[in-house]
C-alpha cells in the first residue's frame, strides 16, 4: 500500500450495520464489501459537505473512481455496527483522494483505504485542471481543515 496520504484533511464518519449477505462462508465480512463501505462514507461525506455527486453532474462533471486499495486487520461480522471515517485531503490536480478507517463501535481499527477519483467532463475527456466547482469547495471549508501533528 502507498504510504499513508498526510496534510490537511476534511473528515466525516458514518456508520454502517454489517447485513447477513455481507458475510463469507468463513462468516467474516466478505473483503469486496469494504469497497462499498467506503462508497457509503464518500456519500456521507458529501451530503455533509455539500460535495454530492449531483453537484457534480450539475457543473458538467464526472469523477470516475480510478484507483483503490484496502488494507485488512481484524475481521467484521454480521452484526457489527462499523464506523467508516472518511478523510478528504485537498490537492490541487484534478482529482479527489481519500483515506478511510474502519473500526468496529469507535475501538477495534478493522480496515483502512484509500481511493482516487479524477474529474472529467460529460463526455469522459479527463480535465487538466481543478475544476472551478471544487476550488470553490476547497476555499469554502479551508477553516474547517484538520492539520495533523507533524
Amino acid at each position: 500500500m502507498r504510504r499513508k496520504r498526510q496534510g490537511p484533511y476534511l473528515e466525516h464518519r458514518t456508520q454502517v450495520r454489517v447485513r447477513f449477505q455481507e458475510v463469507d462462508a468463513l462468516r467474516v465480512v466478505w473483503h469486496g464489501h469494504y469497497l462499498s463501505y467506503f462508497e457509503d462514507a464518500r456519500e456521507a461525506f458529501g451530503e455533509r459537505f455539500g460535495f454530492r455527486y449531483q453537484d457534480f453532474l450539475a457543473a458538467g462533471l464526472l469523477a470516475p473512481v480510478v484507483e483503490t486499495q484496502c488494507r485488512y486487520f481484524l475481521p467484521a461480522r454480521h452484526g457489527d455496527t462499523l464506523e467508516i471515517c472518511a478523510r478528504l485531503y485537498p490537492c490541487e490536480a484534478a482529482r479527489i483522494e481519500f483515506g478511510y478507517h474502519v473500526r468496529r463501535s469507535h475501538a477495534d481499527l478493522l480496515a483502512e483505504g484509500r481511493s482516487v477519483q479524477v474529474f472529467t467532463d460529460l463526455d469522459w475527456s479527463l480535465c487538466l485542471t481543478l475544476p472551478e466547482l471544487a476550488r470553490r469547495f476547497y476555499q469554502r471549508w479551508q477553516g474547517a481543515l484538520v492539520v495533523p501533528d507533524a
